[in-house]
């Protein structure tokens, strides 16, 4: 199966657009329905991010007449993998993975020859927290759009509203709403928002991409949308998200000790996006049992396939990405996930999951609100 992205129609698009809107230092394809949107010139620029609010389900879970479906400009691809450290991290820094290495939620980092899980710092197999610096901030920082368009645009103001994780976060998505509705008036200084939410990320994972919980989840989103939109004047909307998803049937590979045997480390990355690191006189081994007993659900490239591939994104390769690329890729094309536990750390079941290659998990819609 031949797997591609398309970059130049995707998220990453979408912050090289504001990048250029800004006249600041971008290196990717911009999206020009954007750009002409942009081009008219709103005092207040918000990028809001909606954790897996991918089209698939705003399509399953709102009517089609309802306001949000009515207002997506286009559709657009996520990046690869569809995931929230990989996709939030191209809509904060203007880069694809295999630039900013944030290539997904648990990377092993061969300074440390640990897994550890990206945005909490901490051993993802233990749950440990990792005694190091955190890679995040040392081995795989990056600038972000927001610096550079303040550095290119000094009077620019720029506001960051996120969860309660975020020092000054919000509590709710409502709060959310009003605290951008706020800062749009607070002077009439040019301005540039990042929003982000972390539902219905959570609840998907949790209960299904069509269960009730969602439906009420999406509708209240939606309501609070409606109700910031009809305060903000001279500001431009962006709202989009990181990735969509699927409902999964989960495998633990802990079910095949012969595959297991194979292995130096545990695998990590994702459940849908697996790296295997395997004992070099195995790795033939380790490909025909994958075949046989996974090959419906996942296609298998080894390490140098897989990085020529360009799956990642275009561009140069982050140094720490090599390492965090084991013996061979596995990348789900259907519904399943690959789990690995272990005696110091096993894991719920999740009714539904992401970074697979499928179009419910990769298409994400561009929605777009002007308010005059």
């Amino acid at each position: 199966m031949n797997i591609s992205i398309e970059y130049t129609d995707s998220i990453l698009s979408v912050s090289n657009s504001v990048l250029k809107h800004f006249n600041a230092d971008y290196g990717y394809a911009t999206l020009p329905e954007l750009d002409a949107i942009l081009s008219k010139n709103y005092k207040n620029v918000v990028l809001m991010i909606v954790d897996c609010m991918g089209t698939s389900i705003i399509k399953r879970n709102l009517p089609q007449d309802s306001f949000l479906n009515q207002h997506i400009l286009k559709n657009i691809s996520s990046v690869f993998p569809p995931t929230t450290a990989a996709a939030t991290t191209t809509f904060h820094s203007g880069l694809p993975p295999i630039c900013s290495g944030w290539i997904g939620w648990m990377c092993y980092f061969e300074q440390y020859n640990k897994i550890i899980e990206l945005f909490r710092n901490t051993e993802f197999y233990s749950g440990k927290p990792s005694c190091e610096p955190a890679p995040a901030e040392t081995l795989i920082k990056y600038d972000s759009i927001y610096s550079k368009i303040i550095k290119k645009n000094p009077e620019v103001e720029y506001y960051k509203i996120f969860p309660p994780f975020d020092p000054n976060g919000v509590q709710s998505f409502e709060q959310m709403c009003d605290k951008i509705t706020e800062v749009t008036k607070k002077n009439s200084n040019r301005k540039i928002i990042s929003a982000y939410w972390t539902e219905p990320d959570h609840s998907i994972h949790q209960y299904g991409t069509q269960a009730s919980e969602i439906k009420k989840i999406l509708k209240d989103i939606e309501n609070q949308i409606i109700k910031m939109n009809e305060k903000i004047e001279d500001t431009v909307v962006i709202i989009s998200a990181d990735h969509g998803a699927v409902d999964v049937e989960e495998i633990y590979l802990n079910s095949y000790p012969d595959v297991c045997k194979t292995f130096i480390r545990p695998p990590a990355l994702e459940a849908r996006f697996v790296t295997f690191f395997v004992k070099p006189n195995q790795r033939d081994c380790f490909k025909n049992m994958f075949q046989t007993y996974f090959g419906d659900d996942f296609v298998l490239f080894n390490k140098s396939d897989f990085l020529l591939s360009g799956i990642l994104g275009p561009g140069p390769i982050h140094d720490a990405v090599p390492a965090m690329i084991g013996d061979f890729v596995a990348i789900a094309v259907k519904n399943k996930s690959l789990r690995y536990s272990t005696e110091d750390r096993v894991f719920s079941l999740l009714k539904a999951d992401h970074a697979g290659y499928t179009p419910d998990e990769m298409t994400v819609p561009l929605i777009v609100l002007e308010g005059r």
